[in-house]
């Protein structure tokens, strides 16, 4: 993605809880916290072929301010999260052929973390249930870690059997949909988030898209 969209979605993220604030001159904003955990639906996979589980699970800790009479809130947020470790073969070409080790295991886990900010807008406002749509931008850490699983690797396999790690720390955008539940004095909410952890994929970065159960207090 070209820097001038990168600008662009962070300004837009930016601009809006700020746009908010200076509607709400009239009316103070109230802070509140929130706390969820989430999973990827799309990376979830309890019955894999090889050992483990695909699982991706995130946590998230937010801080948001919202007036009562506005249906725009913005927010600062903490997420934090990791992969279930990945199991696989390794595999090593030989000129035009390849050689699988079937006896050999290499471990390979992923973990993440961001610090966002961003707002949202709530589409209606009831009683008990808010839909409301979520975005935001800031910086996202995602660091891989791959180890041999087996004590001993075969010389064969000289690239697996030292461990490799990478970190990355970018800037990446995330946009959700939720929707705000209300029973008596407690708050509930259930939200589907889409985040962009790396603008420039060629420095490893991928994407995850947690469906995230919370309340706020």
């Amino acid at each position: 993605m070209h820097i001038r969209h990168i600008f662009a979605v962070s300004t837009f993220a930016i601009a809006l809880p700020l746009a908010s604030v200076s509607a709400q001159t009239a009316a103070p904003a109230f802070p509140k916290w929130s706390f969820s955990l989430g999973v990827d639906p799309g990376q979830l996979d309890l019955h894999t072929a090889e050992p483990g589980v695909d699982a991706r699970g995130v946590a998230n800790l937010t801080r948001s301010w919202q007036s009562r009479d506005s249906k725009w809130a913005r927010h600062i947020s903490l997420m934090v999260g990791a992969d279930a470790p990945h199991y696989f073969h390794p595999f090593v070409f030989t000129g035009t052929s390849g050689e699988q080790c079937d006896g050999c295991w290499v471990r390979y886990a992923s973990r993440y973390a961001a610090l966002t900010v961003g707002g949202s807008y709530d589409l209606h406002r009831g009683s008990r249930f808010t839909p409301y749509l979520t975005g935001g931008t800031g910086l996202y850490y995602t660091g891989l870690r791959r180890s041999s699983a087996d004590a001993v690797m075969p010389d064969e396999f000289p690239y697996y059997n030292k461990p490799f790690s990478q970190n990355t720390l970018a800037l990446g955008a995330n946009l959700g949909l939720g929707l705000n539940m209300r029973f008596g004095s407690h708050e509930f909410f259930i939200e589907q988030t889409f985040h962009e952890l790396d603008f420039n994929r060629r420095r490893g970065g991928i994407a995850i898209a947690p469906l995230n159960i919370g309340f706020r207090f």
